[in-house]
């Protein structure tokens, strides 16, 4: 699996996102921009690769069918909304590991936080009409 540099991590570094919302792909273009180890591999909750792989890790597929949360599987560990969003932040390194005091507040408030801004995503950041394509450099990032 791996022609760029930290490809053998990357397979156990998987961001599913909503490959419409505007704000949610933003959001894979800040994580590419700042991973310079490559560490991350992407992929759109709306592909068969993602309903696939979490179907397989326990995730409901009626979750991954309702797009309401970011996922992020590490090492076959599930994290999603807030705990997601934290532990990408922590894995990009540098300044954003100062995500970590966000644990101060307990993931319930932390999560409704992340809830509130998920239900009015598409009609603050807009949505598209197809999911986001990879550039051609950004394609060996790219899961299904």
């Amino acid at each position: 699996m791996g022609s760029h540099p930290g490809a053998e991590n990357s397979e156990n570094h998987i961001v599913f996102y909503d490959g419409y919302c505007v704000l949610c792909s933003r959001s894979v273009d800040f994580i590419l921009s700042r991973d310079s180890r490559t560490t991350f591999r992407i992929a759109s909750l709306q592909s068969d690769f993602s309903k696939n792989i979490l179907t397989k890790s326990g995730y409901p597929i009626a979750h991954i069918q309702n797009l309401n949360n970011v996922v992020y599987l590490r090492n076959e560990v599930l994290k999603i909304k807030s705990d997601a969003v934290l532990s990408i932040l922590w894995e990009l390194g540098g300044i954003y590991k100062l995500s970590f005091l966000a644990y101060i507040f307990p993931r319930v408030m932390r999560d409704f936080a992340y809830d509130s801004i998920a239900k009015l995503r598409y009609r603050i950041f807009g949505k598209r009409d197809t999911c986001r394509v990879p550039t051609p450099q950004e394609m060996p990032r790219f899961l299904g």
